[in-house]
């Protein structure tokens, strides 16, 4: 897709971190933004800093699964069209998985698995007329998929946002494949940590854990807008993934060397952590 220009895109999530990022930056490129968030005053303030574009909000918890077909019949009423779906909203919990609730477990599976597959299916046809509409720009439709590292590489103190995340990266890669014949791309992007207070309203069962990271995220992380211009670059060139980060790149490059041995790097840093607080 080599211009926004006009498009509609969804974009979950909207209202912060790199949702934000992302609505800003498709807004410099000219498209059409359905904006989905549960967070009301964020979608509020993201509206009237988009004063003059083309924008429409829609308050949703994506949790509540059964909505999200009719939170896609309004948005195409609005709009007339759906051209790129970013599937970008997402939550943790924070701590031993033991220590977790199982409503806490199911809410990060709805919110950051389940929720990206439903409002994919219910985009499908829409994306589909998308991609027939411009024959000649292959693909013609999107959908973008925002995971994590821990899509890649699984953390302690994480795993179920890793189980979710690692999912979604598999979903992302089976959909290419299923998709790319028919003009719809897929991509998957992969950000390393990130300069975003996405720790702040997580459910945590260890609090100096949270706090500490939360810190680290803010000082090393890479700067939300720097993820979104490399995602519509992606875009525009149609890869399927793309890692953004130099923690995610290092990462990479230390699995590629010796696979065993950033588990045991990562293990035995959590281990460190426990004993020394």
């Amino acid at each position: 897709m080599r211009s926004f220009a006009g498009r509609t895109v969804v974009i979950t999530g909207a209202a912060g971190g790199i949702g934000r990022a992302l609505t800003q930056a498709f807004a410099a490129e000219g498209a059409q933004l359905a904006l989905c968030d549960r967070d009301a005053a964020g979608l509020d303030a993201l509206l009237a800093e988009l004063e003059g574009h083309e924008v429409t909000t829609h308050l949703c918890d994506l949790a509540a699964l059964s909505v999200l077909p009719r939170l896609v019949e309004a948005i195409e009423r609005s709009h007339g069209r759906l051209d790129v779906l970013v599937n970008n909203a997402g939550l943790t919990v924070h701590g031993r998985f033991a220590d977790h609730t199982v409503e806490q477990l199911d809410r990060v599976i709805d919110v950051d698995l389940r929720a990206a597959l439903h409002l994919t299916h219910a985009c499908l046809p829409a994306l589909r007329r998308a991609a027939e509409r411009a024959p000649e720009e292959r693909p013609g439709a999107h959908v973008v998929l925002v995971s994590s590292m821990a899509g890649v590489l699984a953390f302690p103190y994480q795993s179920v946002y890793s189980a979710a995340k690692h999912g979604l990266r598999g979903f992302g890669q089976a959909l290419r494949m299923e998709l790319g014949a028919e003009g719809v791309g897929v991509t998957t992007v992969l950000p390393g940590t990130t300069a975003t207070p996405f720790l702040a309203g997580a459910a945590s069962h260890d609090e100096t854990m949270s706090v500490k990271m939360a810190a680290m995220m803010q000082r090393f992380g890479t700067p939300p807008a720097a993820v979104a211009h490399a995602t519509l670059a992606a875009l525009r060139a149609d890869r399927g993934e793309l890692r953004v980060g130099w923690d995610c790149r290092v990462t990479t490059a230390l699995q590629r060397l010796s696979p065993p041995l950033l588990p045991r790097l990562l293990g035995a840093g959590f281990r460190w952590y426990a004993r020394s607080r």
